[in-house]
């Protein structure tokens, strides 16, 4: 499958749609892979995270033209992943997952990082939002009716951001500000103390199921965006 420069390919896959699979999915992954598939206590829990390995597996694979058994990871400093082998051809993805859901998203020459939530009440949203969210960001959830859901639509922009720099949790979280434009369009972001890079970088929503919400940041200013299904 190819993927063109400008262009992003976001593909959704549901954990408990199961037809389809190997049986035995283990000969699939990787020794490092069942290794942390066992440190899971309840067997729901492994079973998502094998699902989920062999669904990215499947997909990237069709990128690097190759069986997903073939794919070798390597992963930073900060445990971001990317295929050693086979070569890599400037393909870069990003995966997330919540609830049943699993998003990759897949750009060529261009950082990217995808993050999906689902929605739901959440008790220390406005704790949360002090101790994580830029003033602006704080401000912009406060003039809203709508808490839950703003509240997901900027987390969701920020974790996607800090996915594609690769560092996750250890970029702080209040030194960059993500915008939400209404018209829909992708919006710029603001990296305090950095201007010039700021300018690099777009969040954009991506579309998902309902009960969900998703995200995604890229170091692009055009790209056109392209949906599949697992």
């Amino acid at each position: 499958m190819e993927i063109k420069d400008h262009q992003v390919h976001v593909w959704q896959a549901n954990v408990n749609v199961s037809s389809g699979y190997p049986q035995d999915i283990s000969k699939v992954l990787s020794p490092d892979e069942i290794s942390r598939a066992n440190k899971f206590k309840f067997p729901g829990d492994l079973e998502h995270f094998m699902l989920r390995r062999y669904q990215l597996r499947l997909i990237l694979s069709k990128y690097w033209g190759c069986q997903p058994h073939e794919l070798m990871f390597g992963y930073n400093l900060f445990k971001k992943p990317f295929i050693n082998l086979p070569e890599p051809e400037g393909v870069k993805f990003n995966m997330s997952f919540s609830g049943n859901l699993v998003l990759v998203g897949l750009s060529k020459n261009h950082e990217i990082g995808i993050d999906i939530e689902k929605v739901r009440p959440m008790q220390d949203l406005e704790n949360i939002a002090r101790e994580n969210f830029s003033i602006p960001e704080v401000k912009s959830l406060n003039r809203r009716k709508d808490k839950i859901n703003t509240f997901f639509r900027i987390w969701t922009r920020k974790e996607a951001f800090i996915k594609a720099k690769g560092y996750g949790m250890y970029y702080p979280l209040k030194s960059f500000c993500v915008n939400m434009n209404p018209s829909g369009r992708s919006e710029h972001l603001i990296i305090f103390n950095h201007p010039k890079e700021s300018g690099l970088w777009r969040t954009t929503e991506i579309k998902t199921s309902d009960g969900y919400i998703a995200s995604m940041a890229i170091k692009s200013d055009a790209f056109q965006i392209s949906y599949f299904i697992l």
